[in-house]
């Protein structure tokens, strides 16, 4: 599936949103991020892989972890001016999925993750967090993704290595639009503006890929109300907007705690289409504002469980110290 190669995908934009205003999330510096890529860099070449094919940006994040590694293994930056928007970042996705990489490693939250997803094909993604609310990328020490990401390209992974992630597909006029990996919320608000999401005044409803208990963000209120994990075959659709039938106490932001106000609930089945019946307004995907609802249009959201492959890091680690790759 591979030919001893990695992808590396970095958002300098990742985690600077609006929400440190309005919230207490952390910032992650782009410093910091040329540190996390410095640990995968090194964690990579430890296992003999042959190749880096990096997303260049304008902020060079990956400039300190070449210089480290510039002898070590050969260094590709990929033919693409310095990407500083979602359709060069999904444009990236798809040129290592053409590649034929062993695995694309992210930096960023669930919005650069989004953005990967559209373009990434079967390539599994390794993704680390850096982003504001992140449910879909985990908290993972560089070196360790690093050696997990560079086990895959060299050695022979099993699909049980991956998870397989759900996503949302977003339909305008029967039309595949977008599609989110965690969250999809219908708002009442005009415009695109700030893009962020943190007001759950706003909010009229919600669709969810997963609700588990770690979460935070839109996704915390689900699993508040019923627990899906991200092996499930199921979604959740929570009706905020309407006469409410019951409260529920969850972190819509870091260190923002609402009291949100319910007024009904259902599982998501796969493929079937849930219309959107509010006609002025905006789609939220994966906590950023995206789509506007305008009343010409006709518009659904479905669930579906073809998302993207997702590196199971610890299960990468254990199969190597048994043997088993």
């Amino acid at each position: 599936m591979n030919n001893s190669s990695v992808g590396i995908i970095a958002n300098p934009s990742a985690g600077k949103d609006i929400r440190r205003l309005v919230s207490h999330g952390r910032v992650v510096s782009n410093q910091e991020k040329a540190n996390i890529l410095r640990r995968v860099f090194a964690g990579i070449v430890s296992t003999g892989a042959r190749t880096l094919y990096i997303m260049p940006d304008a902020s060079g994040l990956s400039f300190p972890g070449v210089n480290d590694v510039k002898n070590k293994i050969d260094i590709k930056y990929l033919d693409l001016p310095n990407v500083s928007h979602q359709t060069g970042t999904t444009k990236a996705a798809s040129i290592m999925n053409d590649l034929n990489v062993g695995c694309i490693v992210t930096l960023g939250g669930d919005g650069t993750n989004r953005v990967v997803a559209k373009g990434c094909g079967q390539t599994p993604i390794l993704p680390i967090s850096t982003g504001t609310n992140n449910v879909f990328p985990q908290m993972t020490e560089g070196t360790i993704a690093g050696i997990a990401a560079g086990r895959i390209a060299t050695r022979k992974i099993t699909s049980k290595s991956f998870r397989k992630s759900k996503k949302i597909n977003i339909f305008v006029n029967d039309e595949l639009v977008d599609i989110a990996l965690v969250d999809v919320a219908i708002t009442n608000q005009m415009f695109l503006g700030s893009r962020a999401v943190w007001d759950p005044e706003v909010i009229d409803s919600i669709f969810l890929t997963r609700s588990e208990p770690l979460c935070i963000g839109l996704a915390s209120i689900g699993a508040r109300i019923k627990m899906i994990s991200i092996d499930e075959p199921l979604g959740l659709y929570i009706k905020l907007n309407g006469k409410e039938k019951f409260r529920v106490s969850a972190p819509l932001a870091p260190g923002k705690v609402h009291e949100i106000k319910i007024s009904s609930y259902e599982e998501m089945k796969s493929g079937k289409k849930y219309p959107i019946d509010l006609n002025s307004g905006t789609i939220a995907l994966d906590g950023e504002r995206e789509v506007e609802l305008l009343p010409k249009n006709k518009v659904a959201v479905s669930l579906d469980l073809d998302g993207p492959n997702v590196v199971d890091v610890e299960s990468v680690h254990r199969k190597f110290l048994q043997g088993e790759i």
